[in-house]
C-alpha cells in the first residue's frame, strides 16, 4: 500500500507544531515501522525528515512569508501555498503510483491540496477530521449558527465571517472524501450529523508518549498554573488573564506560565502589561517537547479554557506529567477525561468557576495524590493502537472499492 500524504504546518508565528501535527509525526513513527510506503508533501519548514529519515519527502515552501499575524495576512499567505502544492502534488501521485491521498488534517491547505489531488488521480481520499468548531455536536450546523459561535468567542465581525466561509469549505470538502478518521466519538457525532453516514467514518483516538515523558526528570514546582495550545482567543486565553486576576487576589507572587504561539500573542501580551501582571504571567513562546514536559513537571495545575478541541492532546501529556487538569466542558474533553477523576470541568465561559475550581483544587489536602490518579489514566493511550486502526480502515477501505477479478 502506499500512500500519499499532505502535511500543511502553520509557522511558528501562528501555532508552530500544535496536536494535529504531532498525531501525525507520532503515527508516521509507528508506520515507518511497519515499513509503510509513504510520501509526504509537506511546507516549510520540513519536520517529517528529523523523526522518519525513510520516508520521501517533498519540500513546498510558501510563495510568500508575510509579517503580519493578522488572521487575513495568514490566510493569504495559505492560499499562495495551495496554488504551489496543487501544481507539484499531481505529478508525484503519477509518477509512483500512489494507492491512497491522506489529508492529515481538516484544515484547508491540507483538504484543497488532497481533494485536488484526489479529483485529478481518482485515487480515494481518506480525511483526518480533528474536529470543527462547534460543540453541539447533535445539530446540523448553518452559516448563522457557525457566526454566532465564533462571534461569542470573541472574534470580530470581519473574521467571523472569513471563518464561517472557511468552516462551510472545510465541511464541503470533508463531505465529499471516501472516508474520515476522527479523534474522537464526538467529532464523528457530529459528521453524521451533516451529511457524513458512519460507515464512512473510522474513530481512532490519540495516544500520548509515555516513555517519552518520563524520560524528564521531576523538577521543583515553579509555577503554580501552566497552559499549553496556540495563543488565539478560541483557547481561552483572555480567559486566563480574568482567572489569574482572582487567582491573585489570593496569592499575590502567583505564578501561571503559557506554552505556545499564535495570532493573538502581541494582542494577549498587550493585555498582560496593561493589568500589571507581566511578573505573574510568563509568555513562554513555542519550545521543544523535552522543554514543553519539563515545564510541566514544573507545575502544579494545567489549565485549558479553550473552547473547542477535537480530543485534548495537550490533556493527556498533563495528565502523563502527574497534573491535574481544568478545563472548560466541551464534549471531546468530556468523552475523553470524563472518567479521570484529576480532570475538572467548568461550563463553558464561566471565568468565576473556574477559579473557584482552581481553588478548590491548589488546596486540596492530597493534591500530590492526583498525579498517581492522572498517570495511571492515561496509559490506556497508546500511538501503536492508534496508527494500527487507520492501517486497518484505510486497507479495509481500498479493498472495499477494488475492481472484481
Amino acid at each position: 500500500m502506499r500512500v500519499f500524504a499532505v502535511f500543511f504546518h502553520p509557522r511558528e508565528n501562528f501555532t508552530a507544531v500544535g496536536g494535529a501535527e504531532k498525531r501525525f509525526l507520532r503515527v508516521l513513527k509507528v508506520w515507518e515501522r511497519k515499513r509503510l510506503d509513504v510520501t509526504i508533501v509537506e511546507s516549510s519548514p520540513k519536520l517529517v525528515s528529523a523523526c522518519c529519515p525513510a520516508y520521501e519527502t517533498i519540500e513546498v515552501s510558501s510563495p510568500i512569508s508575510v509579517s503580519s499575524n493578522s488572521l487575513f495576512s495568514i490566510y493569504f499567505e495559505w492560499i499562495l501555498w495551495i496554488v504551489k502544492a496543487c501544481l507539484r502534488c499531481p505529478k508525484t501521485v503519477k509518477r509512483k503510483k500512489h494507492d491512497v491521498i491522506l489529508a492529515q488534517n481538516n484544515t484547508l491547505p491540507n483538504l484543497f491540496v488532497a481533494y485536488f489531488t484526489h479529483v485529478l488521480s481518482k485515487l480515494p481520499l481518506v480525511v483526518t477530521v480533528h474536529h470543527f468548531d462547534f460543540n453541539d455536536i447533535n445539530k446540523e450546523v448553518d452559516n448563522a449558527s457557525v457566526y454566532r459561535v465564533y462571534r461569542d468567542a470573541g472574534f470580530s465581525k470581519s473574521v467571523a465571517l472569513l471563518k464561517t466561509l472557511t468552516f462551510a469549505a472545510m465541511l464541503a470538502l470533508v463531505k465529499r472524501s471516501s472516508m474520515c478518521i476522527t479523534v474522537s466519538n464526538a467529532t464523528a457525532t457530529f459528521l453524521e450529523k451533516n451529511g457524513i453516514s458512519k460507515q464512512r467514518i473510522c474513530v481512532s483516538g490519540n495516544g500520548v508518549d509515555l516513555n517519552q515523558i518520563k524520560r524528564i526528570p521531576a523538577r521543583s514546582k515553579v509555577y503554580d498554573g501552566i497552559f499549553v495550545g496556540r495563543i488565539s482567543r478560541d483557547k481561552g486565553v483572555f480567559d486566563l488573564v480574568r482567572i489569574w486576576k482572582h487567582v491573585m487576589r489570593q496569592k499575590h507572587d502567583a505564578k501561571l506560565v503559557l506554552v505556545g504561539n499564535g495570532p493573538d500573542f502581541s494582542r494577549l501580551k498587550d493585555v498582560i502589561g496593561s493589568n500589571d501582571m507581566s511578573s505573574n504571567i510568563l509568555l513562554k513562546g513555542s519550545c521543544t517537547d523535552t522543554e514543553l514536559y519539563s515545564l510541566m513537571k514544573a507545575s502544579r495545575i494545567f489549565l485549558l479554557p479553550s473552547r473547542f478541541e477535537g480530543w485534548g492532546l495537550a490533556v493527556g501529556e498533563a495528565l502523563a506529567c502527574g497534573l491535574p487538569v481544568i478545563c472548560y466542558d466541551i464534549p471531546a474533553l468530556r468523552e475523553t477525561f470524563g472518567h479521570c477523576r484529576s480532570v475538572f470541568f467548568v461550563p463553558l465561559g464561566d471565568v468565576s468557576s473556574f477559579f473557584k475550581v482552581y481553588e478548590s483544587v491548589f488546596t486540596h489536602r492530597d493534591l500530590n495524590t492526583l498525579d498517581v490518579i492522572s498517570e495511571e489514566y492515561i496509559r490506556q493511550f497508546r500511538w501503536d493502537k492508534v496508527a494500527n486502526c487507520e492501517l486497518v480502515a484505510i486497507h479495509n477501505l481500498l479493498t472495499s472499492i477494488a475492481p472484481n477479478d
